[in-house]
């Protein structure tokens, strides 16, 4: 199974450009605010989206919180075997 990244990609920049764009993110104001209760395939594809065109804060934050979950997916592997 593939590791989904779900994670919020808020970095705390919170505003609104005219197109209804979050500064910080780049979420879209209804990707905000059903961010919650979206299922893990639409949040990881608007997280995979901010990756190959948000701004470098987003970007960083996003891919340090895959590493850990590569990372720790990793480690119960090794436990296991």
């Amino acid at each position: 199974m593939p590791t989904l990244l779900t994670d919020n990609p808020c970095v705390s920049l919170c505003k609104l450009d005219d197109d209804g764009v979050c500064l910080g993110c780049g979420r879209t104001k209804p990707e905000i605010k059903a961010w919650k209760a979206l299922p893990d395939e639409q949040r990881h594809d608007i997280n995979m989206r901010l990756l190959a065109t948000g701004r470098k804060k987003v970007r960083k934050l996003l891919l340090k919180r895959l590493r850990q979950r590569v990372k720790a997916h990793k480690a119960t592997r090794h436990h296991k075997a």
